[in-house]
């Protein structure tokens, strides 16, 4: 194999609009088509094996039903909208509007216990939250304590409580205009998934979206190239899968398959291969599960996937090899932090991968291994994976966080002057450039803000000129966002 590592990170220039929407880039630009809004945007699936299918039109439709109905809620740009309902089309919806009308969209597991629960939406201030079946009898548990708390919008719910979800979204408008919201406005309010608290919230700009698409071609084998459908076994209230999933498979206007409750081995194989599945997104215990369940003679004879990115720790080789005998693809590792996604990882069809290792920095990105006195350290040597503000070109990086929301102060420091966020994750670098994980930090920096533009700040676009990574990008719709055309190969 030929190593493009060097020309592709070299060649790479991010190219950030001052203005930037997920919702319209996701979204309404596909709807206002009329040959785009007929692609299918969501194959879904409930509990029950109810089918369901959704177009971009529809999508756009109910997208903007919703940003009429916060909008008469009195939901204004920077107020917090909680989804708390798993893998499904009115997730995708609501945050999709959430965005549309400038505010902050407060994803949240179905998995959390009434107390975890409690904390984020009061630690949050959340305004409006929309809940489904999984998750209902929690939130109602303390919802008297969520005194910010406006409306509670129930989906599949019947609860005097509740707003239902239909009855809501039948009285409103299907057309809405988007508010123009800057590229380093607050979209995302992210919390880890672990049910202990005191959790920590970082607050994501519409930007970040951009930042996290370099990683998501890269491990996706190049993606898009054709009638792509992806599937990922990650709840989209996960970080990874919100954000080196549903938002950029919807960002270049492809499909996605979605599947309310847990799937099984069996399950998943049955998916691949009835929605001819073309890239996927899974942890290393799935694919570990699918290796224990499904043996090599039950492959689909008809499978049309073209990659299989892992988010784990790192891949070792047996488990490589067999999914690409399985599969027919060797799948790339992606890791990602709690704070910052896809970063740093494998492209197997752009550089050689090594096994176990987290992969390589994604274009786009300056990663560092740092010793605690905030120098680099040398090669092997271990030390906190770190990632600066300014790219390898000195542009500004996309993918950083605008800063932690409502941080307690501790004793540790992480220098803002420096322009290194520490991501609290140990690893090493090798000669090579690979990097290798080591755990988690005991203590992590409360306090790890960098000097992000404020929110007064006028927004810059690091470069004027874009060098494309791709030369057969899709040339519809071309999104304002990124001109990393955004990574499709180059022959």
């Amino acid at each position: 194999m030929l190593d493009q590592y060097a020309s592709l990170s070299e060649s790479f220039h991010w190219h950030v609009p001052t203005n930037f929407n997920i919702g319209e880039e996701c979204c309404h630009r596909w709807a206002k088509s009329s040959a785009d809004a007929r692609r299918i945007a969501l194959f879904f699936e409930d509990s029950s094996g109810h089918r369901d299918i959704w177009t971009y039109e529809r999508l756009g439709a109910a997208t903007n039903q919703f940003a009429n109905a916060l909008t008469r809620m009195g939901i204004k740009p920077g107020d917090r909208v909680a989804t708390i309902l798993g893998q499904s089309a009115e997730a995708v919806v609501a945050q999709l509007a959430a965005f549309s009308v400038g505010a902050v969209a407060v994803p949240l597991t179905t998995q959390l216990t009434p107390k975890a629960l409690e904390y984020r939406l009061r630690d949050a201030e959340t305004r409006i939250a929309i809940v489904g079946a999984e998750a209902a009898s929690n939130l109602l548990s303390i919802l008297s304590r969520c005194s910010k708390l406006t409306q509670v919008i129930g989906v599949g719910v019947e609860d005097n409580r509740l707003l239902p979800w239909r009855s809501l979204m039948i009285r409103q408008p299907e057309q809405f205009k988007a508010v123009q919201t800057r590229a380093e406005d607050p979209a995302l309010l992210l919390y880890s998934p672990e049910t202990g608290q005191p959790a920590r919230g970082v607050l994501l700009p519409h930007r970040s979206l951009i930042g996290a698409l370099p990683g998501f071609v890269a491990s996706q084998n190049w993606f898009p190239q054709g009638a792509e459908v992806f599937w990922t076994a990650l709840d989209w209230a996960n970080a990874s899968g919100l954000m080196c999933g549903v938002l950029p498979t919807l960002y270049f206007g492809r499909s996605l398959v979605g599947i309310r409750g847990a799937t099984t081995p069996g399950h998943a194989q049955q998916l691949l291969e009835r929605y001819r599945v073309t890239h996927a997104l899974a942890s290393g215990s799935v694919l570990r599960q699918l290796k224990l369940n499904v043996s090599l003679d039950t492959a689909p004879a008809s499978s049309k996937l073209r990659s299989m990115t892992i988010l784990d720790e790192g891949i070792d080789e047996g488990l490589a090899q067999w999914c690409k005998a399985h599969f027919g693809v060797l799948p790339n590792h992606l890791f990602s932090t709690a704070e910052i996604q896809g970063i740093v990882g494998d492209s197997q069809l752009r550089w050689p991968g090594k096994a176990g290792s987290l992969g390589r920095a994604y274009p786009g990105h300056r990663i560092a291994i740092l010793n605690e006195d905030g120098s680099q350290a040398p090669p092997e040597q271990m030390g906190e994976i770190s990632i600066h503000r300014n790219d390898p070109h000195g542009a500004e990086d996309p993918a950083l966080p605008l800063r932690y929301w409502r941080t307690i102060e501790a004793a540790d420091t992480n220098p803002d002057s420096s322009g290194w966020w520490r991501t609290g994750e140990l690893g090493r670098l090798d000669a090579e450039g690979y990097f290798w994980y080591a755990g988690r930090k005991s203590r992590l920096p409360a306090k790890n803000k960098i000097n992000s533009p404020a929110a007064s700040t006028p927004p810059v676009s690091p470069v004027s000129s874009v060098s494309q990574i791709a030369s057969n990008a899709p040339v519809t719709h071309t999104a304002t966002a990124v001109s990393l055309a955004t990574v499709a190969p180059t022959e």
